[in-house]
């Protein structure tokens, strides 16, 4: 209330003091997605289906400039879910599962006004303020406070409930940006997503991430440190150097890009089980009767937190009218630094969450898992305002083994008008001694995650 009320009195100032341009803005779109796999429900065995489901949502937003270099910004964030698969999932005796569908996982989850409520299909929430900020910017300092896109940080990414500051002092031929952000909630939204702010890790201790990056024309040093202080606090780096080349007559432009995490849970935050079925000590108890496939099982502590290795590695050639690019990219962790930074920022920028909505988190995929290996291969080719991009990855971890190769297609057409389709084999090998939604396996199990997605946007 304290922001809307920031906002809606320097509006009426800017009107009447200064000179003001304004820009509106959105996407209506809709995002299907439609899973191979449609087997019943065997909870004996950890045998569970690849939901197919169906959202559509708009987003308005309306952007304030003035020529004092104050700027603020309104968004609504709208929709409904369309289709549900899991609302008909049946188990191997014909009985309904889950009759009111677990789609609220992706679109509508809400956990109340105090983030402390039972989310469930009965309790959404499809709208809220996506954007809400204010911000000042010149070429030596920039701040901004509210709800707004956070763009500068690792892993802190997409629309945050917080704020950010940079001071850009001037050092010869490099540019410096002191930056810091501090955020309480993150939303979700966009592609297959509309899930209202919540508290980051489910804890209401604001998280705050802080660093120098140094840069020239082909490279750049960001050094920095992000904690939530009950939780964890984290040290990173994150690296990049641009050149190109000449092979033949075909110009070739190179990116590299290093990004090595230190992560170190806190001794309360060692105890927490993990979200994600990660971590190296099982914990059992009794037996519940409500859930006597899980066999007592409770989880996993999240442990002492760990290290990642990251590395990216892209070639672009733009030559006549087709631009290709290709490339590699590996992440490695070691031990579970990703439990309480992995859910908010994505460095990757590939879908983490393209396995089925009965697996752990919301159809978490295990790039982030403890202890994973992951080797990823793409390939993308552009031809005016066609698209198409392929992408092979192999992960490996303690909990599951996944290949999945995806081919994305996508066309923008001439009145801000794209749509695309998304065709993916994915083979998920699941290991004993872990969960799989309410089953406790006690032997590996082999499931086809495979499914074609599709979007229709359009942006105005």
């Amino acid at each position: 209330m304290f922001i809307k009320k920031i906002f809606i009195s320097l509006l009426f100032i800017s009107e009447a003091m200064l000179g003001i341009d304004y820009s509106f803005s959105g996407d209506i779109a809709n995002y299907s997605k439609f899973g191979f796999n449609h087997t019943n429900i065997d909870k004996s065995t950890g045998r569970y289906p690849t939901d197919s489901f169906s959202i559509l949502y708009a987003t308005p937003n309306l952007s304030i400039h003035t020529n004092n270099n104050f700027d603020m910004g309104i968004g609504f964030a709208f929709g409904g879910l369309i289709y549900d698969s899991t609302e008909r999932d049946r188990d191997t005796s014909g009985n309904l599962v889950n009759p009111n569908g677990l789609g609220y996982k992706y679109f509508g989850y809400y956990l109340g006004k105090n983030g402390k409520e039972k989310a469930s299909a009965k309790n959404t929430k499809d709208y809220f303020f996506s954007n809400l900020y204010i911000g000042y910017e010149n070429t030596f300092f920039s701040l901004k406070v509210g709800r707004f896109l956070f763009r500068n940080t690792d892993w802190l990414t997409g629309n945050q409930e917080g704020a950010e500051m940079h001071i850009r002092p001037s050092l010869g031929k490099w540019n410096t940006d002191i930056w810091a952000v501090l955020t309480e909630k993150k939303s979700s939204l966009g592609g297959k997503w509309l899930k209202d702010f919540k508290f980051l890790n489910s804890n209401p201790i604001p998280t705050l991430a802080t660093g120098i990056k140094i840069k020239n024309s082909h490279m750049s040093f960001t050094p920095y440190i992000q904690t939530q202080p009950t939780l964890y606090i984290m040290a990173a780096l994150h690296f990049t150097y641009n050149t190109s080349f000449v092979i033949g007559d075909i110009p070739i432009e190179s990116q590299t890009d290093f990004l090595p995490m230190f992560v170190h849970h806190t001794l309360t935050a060692q105890e927490r089980f993990s979200v994600y079925d990660n971590g190296d000590r099982a914990v059992f108890g009794d037996i519940n009767p409500k859930s006597p496939y899980l066999y007592g099982y409770e989880g996993r502590l999240v442990e002492k937190g760990g290290e990642s290795l990251y590395l990216k590695q892209i070639f672009r050639i733009s030559k006549s009218i087709l631009k290709h690019h290709f490339g590699f990219q590996i992440y490695k962790n070691f031990g579970n630094p990703n439990e309480f930074v992995g859910g908010w920022g994505n460095p990757i920028g590939i879908d983490l969450n393209d396995s089925t909505i009965y697996d752990r988190g919301t159809a978490n995929n295990a790039i982030f898992a403890s202890d994973a290996f992951n080797n990823i291969f793409f390939y993308g080719l552009q031809y005016q305002n066609f698209n198409i991009n392929m992408l092979n990855r192999y992960t490996i971890s303690p909990r599951s083994n996944e290949e999945s190769f995806s081919v994305n297609m996508d066309y923008l057409f001439p009145n801000k008008l794209s749509i695309g389709i998304n065709i993916t084999y994915f083979d998920d090998t699941t290991k004993k001694g872990y969960e799989v939604y309410q089953t406790y396996l006690k032997q590996d199990i082999k499931e086809d995650r495979s499914y074609i997605s599709t979007y229709i946007k359009h942006s105005f």
